[in-house]
C-alpha cells in the first residue's frame, strides 16, 4: 500500500469518525460538503481545531477528498481537481 492509500483510508476514518461523534450517523448527508467547508473556513462549529487541521493534512497528503457514492453506497476518494468541480456545482445548485 502506498501513502496515497494510506492517507485516503485515514481520511475516510476522520470524515466518518466526525460523522459518527456529531450526527451519530455512519456518514451524514452531505458530510463532504459540510467538512470542505469547516475545512475552508466558510463554516464553523462542526469540528475543533484539531479535526480541522487532520482533515486538511490528510486531504493534501492523499491528494483529494472523500465522497459518498450512491451507486456503490459507500465512500469513495476523489482527486482534488475532480473534488473542486463537484463542490462548486453543489455550491450553485444550492444558491439557486
Amino acid at each position: 500500500m502506498d501513502e496515497h492509500s494510506i492517507t485516503a483510508g485515514l481520511l475516510i476514518n476522520v470524515m466518518s469518525a466526525i460523522s459518527e461523534e456529531r450526527w451519530c450517523a455512519g456518514w451524514m448527508h452531505s458530510l463532504e460538503y459540510m467538512l470542505w467547508d469547516a475545512v475552508t473556513g466558510r463554516r464553523e462549529g462542526i469540528c475543533c481545531p484539531e479535526e480541522i487541521e487532520q482533515l486538511k493534512y490528510l486531504s493534501e497528503k492523499c491528494g483529494g477528498w472523500i465522497i459518498w457514492d450512491e451507486q456503490t453506497k459507500g465512500e469513495r476518494f476523489v482527486p482534488m481537481q475532480d473534488w473542486l468541480r463537484l463542490y462548486e456545482a453543489q455550491r450553485l445548485k444550492a444558491s439557486e
